[in-house]
């Protein structure tokens, strides 16, 4: 992540240390919170990215490829992979089955808790500042 100027507009100079600080625990924290979901529903990290980009609306194999930057061999492995364990269905289109949309679902659910639990810890003061540099990205 980069910051322009206009970025840090918006910080007092004693609030940088603690905006800092907040980036680094909610990185570390949704890096084990994403962890612990793959462990959980028996995936790989390059599954649950490819999951996610099957959501979003990538329905080819060489658009998914592409975003997630993946060979097209190995992106093959994983999507059999995610069809052995019913989470996807190959058909001319890739199609998400009901259990995958469940298990995302979940997944993602999970996964905002723990960003809404690390911004409810973050002095208010502060918020602008996230704000600004979450708008940027």
């Amino acid at each position: 992540m980069s910051l322009s100027f206009a970025d840090t507009l918006y910080f007092k100079k004693e609030n940088v240390l603690e905006i800092i600080l907040c980036f680094h625990r909610s990185y570390k924290s949704l890096q084990k919170e994403i962890q612990i979901c793959c462990e959980i529903n028996n995936l790989t990290f390059n599954e649950l990215i490819v999951i996610l980009e099957i959501k979003k609306g990538f329905k080819k194999k060489i658009d998914i490829a592409n975003k997630v930057f993946l060979k097209k061999q190995n992106l093959n492995l994983i999507l059999k992979d995610l069809q052995k364990k019913n989470i996807i269905k190959l058909d001319n289109n890739i199609l998400i089955t009901k259990n995958g949309e469940e298990l995302i679902e979940k997944t993602t659910n999970r996964i905002n808790e723990r960003i809404i639990n690390i911004f409810k810890k973050t002095d208010p003061k502060n918020m602008p500042g996230f704000i600004n540099i979450i708008e940027s990205l």
